[in-house]
């Protein structure tokens, strides 16, 4: 079930730029309705450009969240107004046939809706999915081994058989999103997909220290396992890169309870091309992990040839919240030394964003 690497081929213009496809990241969330104090669409998108992402898979878990296909057309028909390729997981349905109403390209299983419903729903879940060709997004821990605030990585590989059963049951396709552990993506050869985020690969419990900004759902884990992340991504174990770009504001991350989620959708892409550039990945790696194969998975067609690019700067930079072009201006990668400064970037041929700037801005024609 590896995706393939067909098409995934970036141009140099010079010594100092390359011309790159369009990026696509499969886990954001653009908040909005209830949450809107913490972003909007438009402000996840501006976000996006920034960051030279052209597509984006947007998470459920909005105020309300989207367990309905009347929730999930509203939400698609308001993602289409962006300037960006949108795309959307629907939530868990309580009636498994709002899926067959909504008929939607992936779901997506959260902990709390094992918690709610069960694994045998779960599984009818999946049995829907075969049926209509759609996905299943696992955040994958299984909450039956949480304990009060401890959510251990064995919860992870709990889920980990837990999927495997329902993949093995109902013939579904599955995706097994923001991994931490590289047992897990040695456990999901052949059976599903995997990504992982620029926090678990590059921060850890020892050099994330700030207790609000590095707290995230699943936890970072121990230098060891990280490094044994970066190693099975460097061995070509993982499938896709992608941020689980989730904003709140600072003064709930500052607060005495924060809640789970980082900011990063802006400067993942220079994330990713600071590991090229320190010899962990080729260029190759980087657009096939945050482009060619997330663009399959959300059936997307993203290239350059289709007017779907970002032009990136070949220079050093430092990483400063504060010049993020979304609401969130919060990041616990504050001060760290990114590589490939977004200058560019184009969706269906016309620039969004330029040296700095998004342009406000009618949405291009979604034809992909």
């Amino acid at each position: 079930m590896r995706l393939g690497r067909r098409g995934c081929r970036p141009l140099q213009l010079s010594n100092s730029y390359l011309i790159l496809p369009g990026f696509v990241d499969i886990h954001v969330h653009f908040r909005d309705w209830g949450l809107a104090y913490k972003e909007t669409l438009m402000g996840g998108a501006r976000s996006a450009l920034a960051g030279g992402v052209v597509a984006v898979g947007d998470m459920p878990n909005t105020k309300p969240h989207i367990r309905t296909a009347e929730l999930y057309r509203r939400r698609m028909e308001e993602g289409s107004r962006l300037p960006i390729i949108y795309r959307l997981h629907m939530g868990v349905p309580e009636d498994v046939g709002e899926l067959h109403a909504a008929k939607p390209r992936s779901v997506k299983i959260y902990p709390e809706d094992v918690e709610r419903y069960g694994w045998g729903h779960v599984e009818a879940v999946g049995r829907a999915c075969a049926e209509l060709g759609c996905l299943l997004v696992f955040h994958c821990e299984d909450p039956a081994y949480f304990r009060g605030g401890d959510r251990p990585p064995e919860a992870e590989l709990a889920c980990v058989e837990r999927a495997w059963a329902v993949a093995r049951r109902t013939g579904t396709r599955i995706h097994l999103t923001h991994v931490t552990l590289p047992q897990t993506a040695e456990l999901s050869r052949g059976w599903a997909t995997v990504d992982v985020t620029p926090h678990h690969l590059l921060l850890d419990r020892e050099n994330c220290r700030h207790r609000g900004l590095c707290h995230v759902n699943p936890r970072l884990r121990t230098p060891e396992l990280r490094r044994g992340l970066l190693a099975a991504l460097a061995a070509g174990m993982i499938d896709v890169y992608a941020t689980d770009h989730a904003p709140h504001t600072l003064e709930e991350k500052n607060s005495g309870d924060p809640p789970p989620g980082i900011c990063s959708l802006d400067v993942a892409l220079s994330l990713l091309l600071s590991l090229w550039r320190a010899g962990v990945v080729d260029l190759g790696d980087v657009v096939r992990l945050y482009s060619c194969r997330p663009s399959r998975l959300l059936g997307v067609d993203v290239g350059i040839e289709r007017g779907l690019f970002t032009v990136v700067k070949l220079e050093e930079f430092v990483v400063r919240g504060g010049e993020f072009a979304g609401s969130c201006l919060h990041t616990p990668f504050e001060g760290f030394r990114a590589f490939g400064r977004v200058v560019a970037t184009a969706v269906g041929g016309r620039v969004y964003f330029s040296n700095g700037e998004v342009y406000d801005i009618s949405p291009h024609v979604d034809r992909a």
